[in-house]
């Protein structure tokens, strides 16, 4: 009987044990501010390369006007084709929401990306978006899943 318990006990802590440890929530909201101005630092160095190892390998994005991109070979891709013709270009994002579980948080919020087209003149877009992030093993958070629209409450992009 006593052996019993034993084998039960350890049975417990092994099953307690292998559970991920969920992130604290200060934390997580750390690490996922520094993602969101590794996004930010990535759109106004044009550095394709660095917004692409922002997700992870079997991130999708989605954006109405494209076509939905997935993995980071394609969003760099992506993002070095889009890019390529706007010129000071900055994101501002702003945070309206994010939920933290375990092994995921999901942040709601709205973004304005200003540049310079290429006949020099200066537009802004607005708009949503959603985003699943999942931690990484080193410790930085990921984009799993992105989701955003051009904001149907304000007027077109303005030119500058």
């Amino acid at each position: 009987m006593r052996s019993q318990l034993v084998v039960l006990s350890l049975c417990i802590l092994i099953v307690a044990c292998s559970r991920p440890i969920p992130p604290v929530a200060s934390q997580a909201n750390a690490g996922i501010d520094s993602l969101n101005v590794r996004v930010a630092n990535a759109y106004r160095t044009h550095d394709a390369k660095a917004y692409a190892a922002l997700f992870t390998d079997s991130a999708e994005f989605e954006w109405p006007a494209f076509n939905t991109v997935r993995g980071p070979a394609a969003l760099e891709a992506m993002a070095r084709s889009n890019w390529a013709s706007l010129k000071d270009m900055d994101l501002k994002l702003t945070v309206a929401n994010r939920r933290i579980a375990p092994d995921h948080a999901t942040e709601f919020g709205a973004f304005e990306q200003s540049f310079s087209d290429s006949s020099g003149k200066r537009m802004s877009e607005f708009g949503r978006y959603v985003a699943v992030l999942v931690p990484h093993q080193d410790g930085a958070w990921r984009m799993d899943r992105f989701f955003g629209f051009s904001d149907s409450t304000r007027p077109a992009p303005v030119r500058r």
